[in-house]
């Protein structure tokens, strides 16, 4: 009869209103959360992440996550290490069913690290996770043989995710990754196209018991507002830029383009991920209710919003 299903129909109308989804998102910030929020509501994963590869090939971080008490923007998970690094460094999705012991395997390395001198836990934002996740299902973002990030989804059942769910998965990680490499290349046409005047803005002034101080760690990029990690890496060392030139010239108004060239940063020529780490950087303030914003304007542009006055300190070691 016309108009019925086939077998297996249902899940193929819910990837076509996916699809639909992500073509209307109109950037990219948009585009990560209407994919795990569709994951939610069409396909009943209520608890996902998505992460992005950085520049280097050597670190995944997160871009979005949903269904967890901390968004968790920022986290960052190395290449090889753990379920979601092994399915990067494979670039082979895995389906775990009983979790339990895992999970209690990686705490008891994490602990031994950090009392051996590792990275100290207060520059490091903690990975959205379930205490009690049980199963959990990654599979690799690729677009033209290339490892874009890692989809990931979970649940504090045992064995809830199927063979089939993999699939489904694979489907959708294939489908973010090609549209946030159009998106970036979007991004960047714009961007080179794009000029940018210098606006007045609201100058730094000197210390004062109401201004935001900021820290930053030249050695690894770490940020800190009023003493509290915000964030570390190319973000961390963008906002310092951004805050520099705010200082100097009280500029509000960017292009990506100029912050792109910008040398201190040392971007890669190719796939240098700016977009994606603007909008990190975005969240991340959005999360810590910073008054210090970042405000898309256009292809290609933002403006820099600041409240009230900024103390500024670079530490060089």
């Amino acid at each position: 009869m016309t108009g019925e299903l086939k077998p297996g129909g249902e899940g193929v109308r819910r990837l076509a209103r996916l699809s639909e989804r992500l073509a209307r998102s109109p950037d990219l910030d948009s585009l990560v959360g209407t994919t795990l929020a569709s994951l939610a509501e069409l396909f009943e994963y209520e608890h996902s992440l998505l992460l992005l590869l950085d520049e280097r090939g050597e670190h995944l971080y997160t871009i979005a996550s949903h269904g967890y008490p901390s968004e968790g923007v920022g986290s960052e998970v190395r290449v090889g290490d753990g379920i979601i690094g092994m399915v990067a460094e494979r670039a082979e999705s895995m389906r775990v069913g009983n979790l339990g012991r895992m999970l209690a395997y990686a705490r008891t390395v994490r602990r031994t690290y950090e009392e051996a001198g590792g990275e100290a836990p207060g520059r490091e934002i903690p990975l959205p996770g379930l205490v009690d996740a049980q199963s959990q299902v990654a599979v690799p973002a690729m677009v033209l043989g290339q490892l874009v990030g890692v989809v990931v989804i979970e649940s504090s059942k045992p064995g809830l995710f199927g063979p089939d769910d993999e699939a489904l998965l694979t489907v959708v990680a294939t489908m973010v990754a090609s549209a946030i490499e159009i998106d970036w290349a979007h991004e960047r046409a714009a961007g080179d196209a794009a000029t940018s005047e210098p606006r007045p803005g609201r100058v730094v002034t000197a210390a004062a018991d109401e201004c935001t101080r900021v820290k930053f760690f030249a050695v690894d990029g770490s940020t800190f507002l009023d003493g509290d990690y915000l964030i570390k890496g190319v973000a961390g060392r963008v906002l310092w830029v951004l805050l520099g030139h705010h200082a100097r010239e009280g500029r509000v108004d960017f292009t990506n383009k100029e912050v792109r060239l910008d040398p201190s940063l040392e971007l890669p020529e190719f796939r240098d991920n700016l977009e994606s780490r603007l909008i990190l950087l975005k969240r991340r303030l959005d999360e810590r209710e910073a008054p210090i914003r970042i405000e898309k304007t256009g292809r290609g542009r933002f403006r820099l919003l600041v409240d009230g006055d900024l103390q500024l300190e670079a530490v060089a070691t």
